[in-house]
């Protein structure tokens, strides 16, 4: 399991320009991704909608449709809303629909970004960044759900990855030297 560590992060975000044609909304893109957990065909198959109000302000939650049609809420931080935010606004700067229907992820063509122009965006910025680990959508699914687990309970980070069973979630619950002699000091308290 490969995941993006905050330093790590923070180095990817650095080498995206936003001078560049895509730069802009790539930054949003990568920062959404890491602050949701999102699924690569979940990312690309949203829509201005399902994130972004009819007022002007993104949503508190968002509906998804994951894998085997389940359906999952999952709450958008502070962060996620900001990105929402810098996608409709690059949208809405670039000329591309901000209608509740139209894609939050465009091309140039103004069509849908396909999960395999998603995956080498990443692979093209992890190269610019030279990054040693590999890098991928489900790199940032990975990152979500350690960083959740290090500090909500497992069936929380179920929850919030749409997993059906709490084994498929438990390869993210880290226990380190100190956390075990923690738990292990209170049950002598106790």
């Amino acid at each position: 399991m490969r995941i993006l560590l905050p330093a790590q992060e923070s180095q990817l975000l650095s080498v995206i320009r936003p001078g560049e044609p895509f730069g802009a909304r790539d930054h949003a893109l990568i920062r959404f991704a890491v602050h949701t957990g999102l699924r690569s065909a979940e990312l690309c198959g949203l829509n201005v909608g399902d994130v972004y109000t009819w007022d002007g302000f993104p949503r508190e939650w968002l509906e998804v449709v994951g894998k085997g049609g389940r359906q999952r809420q999952v709450p958008l931080n502070s962060a996620a809303r900001q990105a929402v935010l810098d996608l409709v606004a690059f949208n809405r700067l670039r000329g591309f629909s901000v209608a509740g229907e139209s894609p939050l992820l465009v091309t140039r063509c103004h069509r849908r970004l396909p999960t395999r122009s998603l995956r080498d965006l990443i692979q093209r910025y992890r190269e610019r960044a030279d990054l040693d680990v590999r890098c991928s959508p489900h790199t940032f699914r990975h990152s979500f759900a350690s960083r959740l687990a290090a500090c909500a309970p497992l069936p929380v980070v179920q929850a919030a990855l749409g997993h059906a069973r709490l084994s498929s979630t438990q390869i993210y619950s880290h226990v380190t030297p100190a956390q075990l002699a923690a738990g292990v000091a209170r049950l002598a308290e106790s």
